[in-house]
């Protein structure tokens, strides 16, 4: 007598082919969930380093804003480095000082020599009371280097190291950086406050509760301003996103991958019933025939999930040499995590052998004359439990999205239900779809009979009996669409939502503006007159940093941000509508939404006012005409005054960019250098190049993504076709029973073309309404923008369904053209 183990060799040695295919779908699966999630624990990991790259090791930003007029006192640093929580701080004065050589002020910040400053400000030379550090954008703009001396306040000051740029630091990229003592003395002397500092960098001790500390610490001044850097809600939300995207992907791989193998052990099974039916016959009990199946199923799992696991550790490199070479991205190869890719292994097999468990434990229990008659079974019923259960899935689906939009309050739980609500509504969704798609099958088989002919009606009577044993194909097809429109939906939508947001920066090709900020001197009209002398451009109009209107309502006044504007250069470029009347001062343009909310028409006047802080009140300027509405104005204004209204322009109102519209952008960009020379604190920026940085960025970060989607669909689709191939081979027998009844070659060509096709279509039509109830289910999370990449749909179903067509055809043929009397005494084992 064989032994269990050594039946289930030989078993495995018949059918080559089929285990071969299932190993290969596990390796597979294994090697994308391991790259999804090696790759989410990494983009986390560099989240954080992003946020300690830009904040270094503190904690914590306590201190005073420039307007409060109060400072860091020496009893406070004191209280603050008395509590246990803190395990280190270091004082900064922030300012801005005057630099000779620009006849401007600049960004100051006064640093001490510790290592929480130099992480936060990224240097690394030692200051002292005549040393000057300078980023490397305004050392090019001073055309400086290291060693040179440099004037600050009438001060000379030995350059001792250049930065590169910090564009989060501050409202601009140029910064200086000095001895906290210097800057200290500069702040005393302005202010004539004893300041030790106008900020504090906290780094705290490990396991401490960051909102304890920050509460802590509020409570000796409630004007103390703390920013809390560990929790930034942008960083949080990215997070987020990432691994609900992570989690849902790794579970729709994983369910096609078995969907696949249990598609190939459904073969096997009907392969070998009657090896099975002879040794149930032969005393084999249930335990045995249990045995063999799951010695067979595991060692596919196990054989998959170690060359997965070792394929992805050696493919990690290859993947990221290969991205830099063809798609020009440099990414960073991150070390190994194996303590995370083991547990998502083991994760792996015992999610695929839970899958498998189904098809065994089927049948292990079936009686040998059962076994002989299960594939030609005819009638098959579902049960009511199975329809009562994935209704229950469905309701609880609808229950838990209402739940998370109308009964939750905070946005972590409303993610975890509506990830719950996700795998309810695919679990719920392919459990009924069996039984109704046999309800709309039997209702087509009249009208396919009149259109298409007695094949049609031949190929799906055959087909309807098989559609149970058949779902695990039509539910991979579907899962395919789902990841598919998920995944590429996904991606389309955050670079739609990046494009979108750097149109709305770019009004115009080109934009210019100051690095100095509020600092500025600029003269905006002799700018823009200037940039308007320059052969290839077309109107270039500026405007101007916000400031406070007063709008008069009744006895009362209500704040509304404006900006003074050229409005007649706006209005060529087609950036606000025409004007009723000729451009004067008393003109302004409001926007829609300032104008629904007060009521307001074209061509009625308002009164404005400002405040004065000499006077302690509101000051009316006089009465201004509403000369036109536009539906959105630029940089967040509700109202624009021309630059010629003197009334509205006190002295903190400076330049703030300059619009530039071109015949040549690339042409205007080079003649720019030229205004540059004359004005260097300048800024050009051009939409071009910040749709190429952006769409770089883009590709670095969502390029592994865009790879996954398209091998998987690569995967399925081969897997697919192998499992519908197999399928047909094993019904060799009826169609030579089909050909001595009178069908042609030809007819059995439609008719396996029929059945294919069929099942093609019903599983991309599954799938297609499923990926996008799923999506709209992530649009609940973050409804920023929902785009449904249509293209890539439309590409995967015209590739599922020509390449079905032409490899079905050729079978089709191949098996319509055989020997009817060889295939009738072929037992098609």
């Amino acid at each position: 007598m064989k032994s269990i183990q050594g039946l289930s060799f030989r078993l495995f040695r018949a059918n080559k082919f089929i285990i071969f295919s299932s190993i290969l779908s596990v390796i597979i699966a294994v090697t994308l969930v391991l790259t999804l999630v090696l790759f989410s624990f990494s983009a986390k990991h560099t989240l954080k380093d992003e946020v300690k790259k830009m904040y270094g090791d503190m904690d914590l930003l306590v201190g005073y804003n420039p307007e409060q007029n109060k400072s860091i006192s020496k009893e406070f640093v004191n209280e603050i480095q008395s509590y246990k929580e803190v395990k280190q701080l270091s004082k900064v004065s922030i300012t801005h000082l005057n630099f000779n050589s620009l006849k401007a002020k600049v960004y100051t910040v006064g640093v001490e020599n510790d290592k929480l400053a130099r992480s936060r400000y990224h240097f690394s030379a030692s200051l002292n009371k005549e040393s000057v550090i300078i980023n490397k954008s305004l050392a090019e703009t001073l055309k400086v280097k290291v060693g040179d001396k440099l004037i600050i306040e009438n001060q000379s000051f030995n350059l001792v190291e250049i930065i590169n740029d910090l564009p989060a630091i501050g409202i601009v990229p140029d910064m200086v950086l000095l001895s906290n003592e210097v800057v200290k003395n500069y702040i005393q002397l302005k202010s004539n406050l004893d300041s030790q500092a106008t900020f504090i960098l906290i780094k705290a001790t490990d396991n401490t509760n960051i909102f304890n500390l920050s509460n802590q610490i509020k409570a000796n001044d409630k004007d103390l301003r703390i920013d809390i850097i560990e929790e930034d809600p942008s960083i949080k939300s990215n997070l987020n996103s990432l691994s609900i995207f992570i989690i849902i992907l790794s579970i729709l791989v994983l369910a096609i991958i078995s969907l696949l193998v249990i598609s190939n052990f459904e073969l096997l099974f009907y392969k070998m019933k009657n090896q099975f039916a002879i040794m149930r016959s032969l005393g084999a009990t249930t335990k045995q025939m249990s045995n063999i199946i799951l010695i067979q199923s595991g060692i596919i799992n196990i054989i998959g999930v170690f060359l997965g696991f070792w394929l992805t550790f050696i493919s990690r490199k290859l993947m990221y040499n290969w991205m830099e070479k063809w798609l020009g991205i440099s990414a960073s190869l991150d070390t190994f995590n194996f303590k995370i890719a083991v547990i998502i292994s083991l994760c792996c097999f015992g999610i695929i052998q839970v899958f498998l468990l189904f098809p065994t434990y089927k049948s292990s229990k079936i009686l040998p004359i059962k076994i002989m008659e299960e594939n030609e079974k005819l009638d098959f019923s579902y049960s009511k439990a199975r329809v009562f259960f994935s209704k229950l899935l469905l309701s609880g689906s609808i229950f838990l999205i209402l739940a998370s939009q109308f009964i939750t309050t905070r946005g972590e739980y409303s993610a975890v239900l509506l990830l719950i609500a996700a795998i309810l509504m695919l679990l719920g969704g392919f459990l009924i779809f069996p039984i109704y798609l046999t309800k709309f099958l039997n209702g087509l088989l009249p009208y396919g009979q009149k259109i298409f002919g007695q094949e049609f009606y031949v190929a799906i009577k055959n087909l309807i009996p098989q559609v149970k044993k058949n779902t695990a194909i039509i539910l991979t097809i579907s899962s395919l669409m789902i990841v598919s429109i998920f995944g590429s939906s996904l991606v389309k939508t955050i670079k739609m939502n990046q494009s979108n947001q750097i149109k709305r920066d770019f009004p115009t090709p080109i934009i210019v503006n100051s690095r100095l900020g509020g600092d500025t001197q600029l003269d905006s009209k002799e700018l823009s007159k200037a940039v308007s002398q320059l052969s290839t451009v077309e109107n270039a109009s500026s405007i101007s940093n916000l400031g406070a209107a007063e709008l008069k309502v009744g006895s009362n006044f209500v704040s509304v941000p404006y900006a003074l504007v050229d409005l007649k250069e706006l209005q060529d470029q087609k950036l606000i509508p025409n004007l009723i009347d000729k451009f004067d001062a008393n003109s302004i343009v409001i926007s829609q939404d300032f104008a629904d909310e007060n009521h307001l028409k074209i061509g009625e006047t308002i009164q404005l006012g400002l405040y004065s802080n000499s006077a302690q009140r509101i000051e009316l300027k006089g009465s201004y005409k509403v000369s036109a509405i536009s539906d959105k104005l630029l940089s967040g204004a509700e109202i624009y005054m021309d630059w010629d209204n003197s009334m509205f322009k006190p002295d903190y109102i400076k330049f703030d960019q300059l619009f530039i519209s071109s015949r040549d952008v690339d042409q205007t960009l080079k003649q720019l250098e030229v205004i540059k020379q004359q004005y260097p604190e300048v800024k050009i920026s051009s939409y071009e190049e910040s749709v190429k940085e952006a769409n770089e960025m883009f590709y670095q970060r969502w390029t592994i993504f865009i790879v996954i989607i398209c091998i998987l669909v690569l995967t399925t689709i081969i897997g697919v076709f192998n499992s519908l191939a197999n399928n047909i081979y094993s019904k060799r027998k009826e169609f030579a029973i089909l050909r001595t009844m009178g069908i042609q070659p030809v007819g059995i060509r439609k008719i396996i073309l029929t059945q294919v096709m069929m099942y093609l279509i019903v599983g991309l039509s599954i799938g297609v309404m499923a990926g996008i109830l799923l999506m709209l289910i992530v649009y609940l999370l973050d409804p920023t923008g929902l785009f449904i990449d249509y293209k890539i749909i439309i590409i995967i179903i015209l590739v599922m369904l020509i390449l079905g067509i032409i490899v079905f055809s050729l079978l089709g043929k191949k098996i319509g053209s055989q020997n009817t009397s060889i295939e009738l005494t072929n037992d098609n084992k």
